[in-house]
C-alpha cells in the first residue's frame, strides 16, 4: 500500500456529505423531538428525558462491536461502506415514524413505541456513524490534507445543523405548528436523510481502502492499547465536555426561545441561517490560521471565543431583535468552525499517532471508541434538562408561549447558558495537554510525550 496524500474533491466531498445526514438525524431529534414529546404527546418531561437517555445508552454500547465488526469486515466495497448502504434506509425511516406517532396510543403503548423506534434510530445511527467516521484516516496519510478533507465535513456538518435545528422547526410552523405537521416533516427529513447518505456511499467508490489485518486482535489488547493513547484520550475528555453543554443548550433552545424571548420559529431561522453561513464563510480562514499558529493554539481561541459569545445570551429579553439574535448566531458561527475543524482534524491525528505505535490498522475501534463518550455525553442532555424542568415547576399543561413559573425559567437559563459555558471552559483547560505537531507525527518522530 503506497501512502497517498492527495484525497480527490469528489471522494471528500460524497464523504462529507454523509455528516449532512447525520447530523440532520441527530440535531432534529435533540432539538425537536423533547419538545413534541413534552408539548404534543403530553408526556411527562423527565419521563421524555429518560426516553432519550436510554436510547443514548443503547447507542453508546453497541460502539465498540460496530468499530471491530467493521474492522474485520471484506467486501468487495471495502470495510466500511457497506454499512453506509445497509444503514440508509432504516436511518430515514425511524427518524419519520418518531414523529408519525399513531393517534389512539397512550400511557405504556405510547411509551412502548417511543422506545421501539428510538432504538431502531439508535442502532441504525450507530451502523453508519462508526465506519463512517473511520474512513478518512484511512484516505490520506498527510497531516495537512486530513485538515482540507475535514474542511468537507464541517461544511455539511454546518448544514446538517442548520437543518436538523432551524430547518425543521421551520417546516413544522409551514405545515401548521400541530402534530400532523411533525408528522409531515419526519416523512421530508426522513427522506432526506435517507439520500444523503446513499449518495455518500455511491461517492466514495474508488477512496483508498486500506486492507483489513490478517490476524486481528482481541478486544482485551485493544482496549488495553486504547488506554495509552494519550492524544485520543485528550479529546474524549474534551469531547465528553463539549458535548454536555452543547446537548443541553440544544435539547432546551425551543423552550428558551418560546418562554424567556417570547419568539417563534422565524427567530431560530434566523440564528441559525446566521450561524451556518458564518461558518461556511469561515472554513478557510480557520483552515489558515491552523497552519499559521498550530491546531490547538487555533482551537483554543476558537473555545474561548465562543463561550464569550455564548454568555450575552444572559442580556437577551422577551421580544429580543431578530438582528441581535442573527449577530449572535454569526458570530458563534465563526468560532463553531474551528471548534468543528481542529477538533475533528486532530482526531485523525490521535489515529495516525495509534498506527504509528501499533502498526494495526484499527480505525473501526477508535472510531467506536470515541462515538462512544461523543454519544454518551449527548445522551446526558434530554435527560439533564427534562429533570431541571420538571424538578423546577415546568407546566406542560400550558402553551408553548405561555408564561412559565420562575423556577422553570431559571432552568432554562442554566441549560441554554450556565451548563454550555461551563462545559467548554472545562474542555479548553483540557486542551493544553495535546502533545501532537507535524514533528511528532512523522515517521521516527518523538511521539512518547
Amino acid at each position: 500500500m503506497s501512502d497517498t496524500i492527495f484525497v480527490p474533491r469528489r471522494v471528500a466531498a460524497a464523504w462529507g456529505l454523509g455528516t449532512f445526514a447525520t447530523t440532520t438525524m441527530l440535531n432534529g431529534v435533540s432539538v425537536v423531538l423533547l419538545y413534541f414529546l413534552v408539548n404534543f404527546l403530553k408526556v411527562e418531561p423527565v419521563v421524555a428525558g429518560a426516553l432519550l437517555f436510554g436510547s443514548k445508552l443503547l447507542d453508546v454500547v453497541t460502539d465498540p462491536p460496530m468499530g471491530l465488526i467493521s474492522d474485520r469486515t471484506r467486501s468487495r466495497w471495502g470495510k466500511r461502506r457497506p454499512y453506509l448502504l445497509g444503514s440508509s434506509l432504516f436511518c430515514g425511516l425511524s427518524f419519520a415514524l418518531l414523529f408519525n406517532v399513531p393517534g389512539e396510543l397512550a400511557g405504556g403503548g405510547l411509551y412502548a413505541w417511543l422506545a421501539g423506534l428510538l432504538a431502531l434510530y439508535a442502532l441504525s445511527y450507530t451502523a453508519f456513524q462508526v465506519p463512517y467516521m473511520a474512513m478518512p484516516a484511512e484516505m490520506t496519510d498527510d497531516y495537512h490534507e486530513r485538515t482540507r478533507v475535514m474542511g468537507w465535513r464541517v461544511l455539511f456538518m454546518t448544514l446538517g445543523n442548520f437543518t436538523g435545528s432551524a430547518v425543521v422547526p421551520a417546516l413544522v410552523a409551514v405545515f401548521g405548528k400541530d402534530r400532523a405537521a411533525y408528522g409531515d416533516m419526519g416523512l421530508l427529513i426522513g427522506g432526506l436523510i435517507m439520500l444523503a447518505m446513499l449518495l455518500c456511499f455511491a461517492g466514495t467508490a474508488g477512496a483508498r481502502m486500506t486492507p483489513t489485518e490478517s490476524h486481528p486482535q482481541a478486544l482485551r489488547w485493544h482496549l488495553r492499547r486504547l488506554a495509552a493513547n494519550r492524544p485520543l484520550l485528550v479529546l474524549i475528555g474534551m469531547k465528553i465536555l463539549i458535548y454536555v453543554g452543547i446537548s443541553a443548550f440544544v435539547s432546551v433552545m425551543l423552550f428558551f426561545l418560546a418562554s424567556v424571548l417570547k419568539t417563534g420559529p422565524e427567530a431560530l431561522a434566523v440564528y441559525g441561517a446566521t450561524q451556518t453561513l458564518a461558518t461556511i464563510a469561515s472554513i478557510p480562514l480557520c483552515a489558515r490560521l491552523s497552519r499559521r499558529i498550530g491546531k490547538r493554539m487555533a482551537y483554543l481561541i476558537c473555545l474561548v471565543g465562543f463561550v464569550l459569545t455564548l454568555a450575552t445570551w444572559v442580556f437577551a429579553v422577551p421580544g429580543e431583535a431578530l438582528w441581535a439574535i442573527g449577530l449572535r448566531g454569526a458570530v458563534l458561527g465563526v468560532f463553531a468552525a474551528g471548534n468543528f475543524l481542529y477538533g475533528n482534524s486532530m482526531l485523525l491525528d490521535a489515529f495516525a499517532w495509534d498506527y504509528q505505535q501499533t502498526g494495526v490498522r484499527r480505525e473501526g475501534v477508535l472510531s467506536a471508541a470515541f462515538s462512544f463518550c461523543e454519544k454518551a455525553s449527548l445522551a446526558f442532555g434530554p435527560l439533564i434538562i427534562g429533570a431541571l424542568l420538571s424538578a423546577m415547576g415546568f407546566d406542560k399543561t400550558l402553551p408553548p408561549t405561555a408564561e412559565q413559573p420562575p423556577g422553570a425559567v431559571q432552568a432554562m437559563y442554566l441549560g441554554f447558558i450556565w451548563i454550555p459555558v461551563t462545559c467548554q471552559l472545562a474542555a479548553a483547560t483540557l486542551l493544553t495537554a495535546w502533545p501532537l505537531d507535524p514533528q511528532r507525527l512523522r515517521p521516527g518522530g518523538d511521539l512518547r510525550r
